[in-house]
């Protein structure tokens, strides 16, 4: 064999080791790191887990709030609706009553035996009025 070949297989042979060593030392410190790096990731992601759960207990207690105060807000809605309208009523009454008394006193004011019987009437409940009152 030509001493040029054999030289250039003993180089090459040596190459192929210097870099398979550089190799075996380059990944022994990569895989120490990349260990420590999934073991970071681990922890996060623990962490993340407890995160996540906490959001949903969250959430669940907002809706919970959300609705109780949708609720709520329904009820104090309708008690003032019910406010607003009871000021129409009283104002309905007050000009039924109004009416009715107005027609009341026209036909007393007209008419001399009714106004003694209102006469005779008032006096009966005033005596009764005094009689319970003493």
């Amino acid at each position: 064999m030509n001493s040029w070949l054999l030289a250039s297989i003993i180089i090459l042979g040596i190459a192929v080791v210097l870099l398979v060593g550089c190799i075996v030392a380059v990944l022994g410190p990569i895989k120490k790191v990349v260990t420590l790096l999934l073991a970071r990731v681990e922890g996060i992601q623990k962490q993340l887990s407890y995160i996540q759960t906490e959001t949903v207990k969250l959430t669940e207690t907002m809706d919970r709030i959300k609705t109780d105060i949708e609720f709520k807000k329904d009820s104090v809605q309708s008690v003032i609706q019910s406010v607003k309208n009871t000021g129409i009523v009283l104002n309905q009454v007050s000009d039924v009553s109004y009416d009715k008394t107005s027609a009341v006193l026209k036909k007393a004011n007209n008419d001399s035996q009714r106004q003694a019987e209102v006469k005779e009437w008032t006096n009966i409940v005033m005596s009764y009025v005094n009689r319970k009152a003493q």
